[in-house]
């Protein structure tokens, strides 16, 4: 048998998963963050050594422990890739503005923002904003810039992002809950919030 500490990035994923708990649900566990549980399963960060010991205890009876340990890149597949079918891209000058980086709709030209794009380019093409959120632009006293980036570039495109919603951002994320926790998926906020961190100590 592994040592408990051998335990992938993956396995941990499998634990939760298996347990139907979200990764908030899965942190309580832990006396963690749901961001922290975020980054042991993608290998950013190790859980300490406490929390080995949690981690088996957590396994539930239908999963076994070599299941566990095994796991490796079991869920890979899942994770957003950059550019993915990258080959139906060609043919728009925004597309290929977007590959090179993330953009904010006035280097789109003319402020238009996803209207650029044809229905099948849109498929690709991401946009990171809150003005889904009624009045959300209103609220915050200052209208907030959207981000428009290429499906799988999200770190990218949420350090852009933050750079022109500095204060919005810092406002939001010193409330609980805020609005990015409430409209955005979980994944994506705990990008957000570790990038901002990274950009705010960097």
């Amino acid at each position: 048998m592994p040592e408990t500490s051998d335990i992938p990035p993956a396995g941990i994923r499998l634990i939760r998963e298996c347990r139907e708990e979200t990764r908030a649900e899965f942190a309580d566990e832990f006396d963690v963050t749901s961001t922290t549980i975020g980054t042991w399963e993608r290998g950013e960060s190790e859980p300490k050594p406490e929390h080995y010991e949690a981690l088996l205890n957590a396994i539930p009876p239908d999963l076994s422990r070599d299941a566990v340990f095994d796991a490796d890149d079991r869920f890979a597949d899942d994770e957003p890739r950059a550019y993915d079918n990258e080959r139906r891209l060609f043919g728009s000058k925004w597309l290929q503005a977007l590959r090179d980086e993330p953009r904010i709709a006035a280097e789109l030209g003319d402020n238009r923002g996803l209207s650029v794009f044809s229905g099948q380019q849109r498929m690709f093409v991401q946009q990171l904003d809150l003005t889904s959120v009624e009045g959300a632009s209103q609220r915050d006293g200052k209208r907030v810039t959207a981000v428009y980036y290429l499906a799988g570039d999200e770190r990218r495109a949420l350090r852009r992002f933050i750079n022109q919603n500095e204060e919005i951002v810092r406002d939001q994320l010193q409330k609980t809950p805020n609005r990015f926790s409430h409209e955005w998926d979980e994944w994506l906020y705990g990008v957000l919030e570790e990038e901002y961190r990274f950009w705010l100590y960097d």
